[in-house]
């Protein structure tokens, strides 16, 4: 449960806070709805063995499992690919075991802008435009929980629960690395206004969202061991004073996904502003 139910909760409120004023009126008015929505998937552990086989691996990406590939932008494309590239078979795991964090941020950044575009088409004050408007919040919010996760290198690594590659730095071994950090830690340190300072001043307009969410990974990956070396010199153990670094630590990640998904959600809505590309060759939709 990357950053236990407190950092979700702060990280969608940082980017709520940081939004710019072009967007639409509805959508700053739902502010405790997406702060809220922001555990939502997490709320969802435990619910049945289907949504268990499909929740849980849209919350992390393993990248060192799949830094050396061509990563498309369709899940099931990347699933082909795993098999045809013997990714599979030289690391002996599943098709679910890297994870598909960034497939499940894009695809819910592409369901947003649809949204808003439908938003802009509806009729203002009809029913239509009522129900689009909360499909648009409960997306945007709850699309916070991943984005969040991608910000969390313990959530872009296989050394997520303590370390798993060759040690000789000593870093954390122990299954209770993970919870340490991210929600002992966070919950025992950090609130929204040590995040807020390190979130972007100004949002950045996206329009791969694939490729973001890629990028944002790989640096988030870049972190891992960093975070290590913080936890085993004691930085997040709760009982002992707050070490600088390691609440500046826990506050600028925090505030690099906050930011991120403020990007998204201002990004989808400038972006729904033009029409629906067509691909080249695709025939209409079926009748019914």
């Amino acid at each position: 449960m990357a950053w236990g139910e407190k950092g979700h909760l702060m990280s969608n409120e940082a980017a709520a806070r940081s939004l710019p004023n072009d967007m639409p009126h509805f959508f700053y008015r739902s502010f405790s709805d997406l702060v809220w929505l922001a555990f939502d998937p997490d709320r969802m552990r435990g619910g049945g063995d289907s949504i268990e086989g499909v929740n849980p691996p849209d919350h992390f990406l393993d990248y060192e499992y799949v830094a050396g590939l061509q990563l498309p932008p369709d899940r099931y494309a990347f699933i082909n690919l795993l098999q045809r590239s013997g990714t599979l078979r030289r690391h002996g795991i599943g098709i679910t075991t890297p994870g598909f964090l960034p497939w499940r941020i894009a695809e819910m950044a592409d369901m947003l802008t649809v949204e808003f575009r439908l938003w802009r088409a509806s009729v203002p004050g009809s029913p239509e435009r009522e129900i689009i408007e909360r499909d648009i919040v409960h997306i945007a919010g709850t699309m916070g929980h991943l984005v969040a996760d991608s910000a969390n290198p313990e959530h872009a690594t296989f050394n997520f629960n303590g370390w798993v590659l060759p040690n000789p730095n000593h870093y954390a071994t122990d299954c209770e690395a993970h919870a340490r950090f991210e929600n002992d830690f966070v919950t025992h340190a950090i609130e929204v206004k040590d995040i807020l300072p390190f979130v972007a001043p100004q949002p950045q307009l996206r329009t791969d969202y694939f490729k973001t969410s890629i990028d944002f990974i790989r640096a988030s990956n870049a972190e891992t061991e960093t975070l290590y070396r913080i936890d085993r010199d004691g930085g997040f153990d709760i009982f002992r004073p707050v070490k600088p670094e390691a609440k500046t630590f826990a506050a600028t990640r925090i505030a690099a996904g906050a930011s991120l998904l403020r990007d998204y959600w201002w990004s989808a809505w400038i972006n729904s502003g033009t029409p629906r590309p067509r691909r080249r060759g695709a025939p209409p939709p079926p009748a019914d």
